[in-house]
């Protein structure tokens, strides 16, 4: 049985559950049957991108766990934002919901940051005085950094995830202070330098493995979509991406366009993610098109089935979504988020244009400019099977589906080679 257990501390920042507190006690006495128990700080949060190639990893970690007989103690270092609420409440009182917070320029802001830093830091010292981890997984963002930056301090090793290809201001930071950094793509000459000691691993972005592999009749079952008619995937990730919605329906004002997607046009159909809050707003538009066969889900936690079923895709360009785009071998239109001082999607996008396995669009944050620049490119790949076809096989390429497991491993022989802290 695989056994994930939870240190004694609860979080000062979040509430605690009694049936939670008795539930990983059990887990505990559990643990003490396992020849060697690891303890796992996961630390970040406050996204969707941090957070899901965090519980891939997780995942992974329990996997292997379970193939070697050991037990592994996960504890998660986040914030409280409703998105790290959804996904790491079922963890109770393991979920630490930390006061950290982003830091910005603006001088009236600089004191709260500084105290909920010093808040959080002084908490994992304590809590690492009282039970020292054996690793400290950074996912990357500011939540990371109070665990992350008290690790490095007290000597114990330190993991990054870095699936951008650019790293933002938090991972700079945790650059130097980790044993290794996990990238997607091989970093800049000018990243590397801020390195320090750290060892560079381009494994890939950690995605559910389970996302890869489903049958295209399975995905279309589960959707309840046609799986014999081309489908074109439209997402803005979880939160969805209003210039994109915005843009696909200025788009099916296009007579010409729009056949391809209607009943007796040419025989392509849409799944739009819109996330949440735009859902509505793009179904009601939808309705002026009733020929249009689209399927609109406002969010969707059954990822493989979308990928199973897309022959294109029209995506932001976050790192996840770039690793599950090549994972599971699907061309793509890429609009990067425009509003990125970094522009670190544009970055990750340019990295699948390199491969072959995509085409960038710029988001110029008007409806009718992007699209006019989609629909060029759509076209291009709407009516040619075959640049479809030789995309997708260079995005399979490109992919790497096991990055999870690549890196847990990896982490379990940094964790064996620390066992004095047991």
């Amino acid at each position: 049985m695989t056994m994930v257990v939870w240190p004694h501390r609860a979080s000062p920042f979040g509430l605690e559950n009694a049936k939670q507190n008795d539930a990983a006690s059990g887990a505990r006495r559990d643990a003490r049957t396992a020849t060697q128990t690891f303890r796992v700080i996961m630390a970040g949060g406050g996204t969707g991108g941090h957070l899901y190639p965090g519980l891939a990893v997780a995942a992974a970690l329990e996997k292997l766990a379970d193939t070697e007989g050991v037990a592994v103690q996960l504890t998660w270092a986040a914030t409280p934002r409703t998105v790290d609420q959804r996904l790491l409440g079922k963890f109770g009182t393991h979920y630490v919901q930390q006061p950290v917070q982003p830091l910005v320029k603006q001088l009236s802001k600089l004191w709260p940051f500084f105290k909920a830093w010093q808040t959080s830091c002084s908490f994992w010292r304590k809590s690492f005085g009282d039970n020292r981890p054996h690793c400290v997984v950074a996912l990357g963002g500011y939540a990371a950094g109070p665990a992350a930056y008290i690790a490095s301090k007290t000597g114990v090793p330190v993991v990054l995830l870095n699936p951008d290809a650019v790293p933002g201001l938090a991972n700079r930071f945790l650059l130097k202070r980790s044993q290794s950094v996990f990238t997607q793509w091989p970093l800049s000459a000018r990243d590397y330098q801020k390195v320090g000691g750290a060892k560079i691993q381009p494994l890939g972005c950690p995605i559910r493995e389970d996302l890869v592999g489903r049958s295209r009749e399975d995905g279309a079952a589960s959707l309840g979509v046609d799986a014999t008619r081309k489908t074109l995937v439209i997402t803005g990730a979880s939160l969805g991406a209003k210039t994109i919605n915005d843009a696909m329906l200025e788009l099916l004002k296009d007579a010409d366009l729009r056949k391809q997607f209607e009943e007796a046009g040419g025989g392509w159909q849409i799944i739009h993610l819109t996330g949440l809050e735009q859902a509505d707003a793009v179904r009601a538009a939808y309705a002026a098109f009733p020929a249009v066969r689209v399927k609109v889900i406002d969010y969707c936690d059954d990822m493989a089935s979308v990928w199973a079923i897309a022959d294109l895709a029209i995506a932001r360009a976050g790192a996840s979504t770039c690793a599950e785009l090549t994972a599971c071998g699907v061309p793509s239109i890429l609009l990067p988020y425009p509003y990125h001082k970094d522009m670190h999607q544009r970055h990750n996008a340019a990295e699948l244009v390199k491969a072959g396995a995509a085409t960038i669009v710029d988001d110029r944050k008007d409806a009718r400019l992007n699209a006019s620049a989609i629909k060029t490119a759509l076209q291009t790949l709407i009516y040619n099977n075959e640049a479809r076809t030789q995309m997708a096989e260079a995005a399979a390429i490109a992919g790497k589906p096991h990055a999870a497991t690549a890196i847990a491993q990896e982490i379990m022989n940094i964790m064996r080679g620390n066992r004095q802290v047991n």
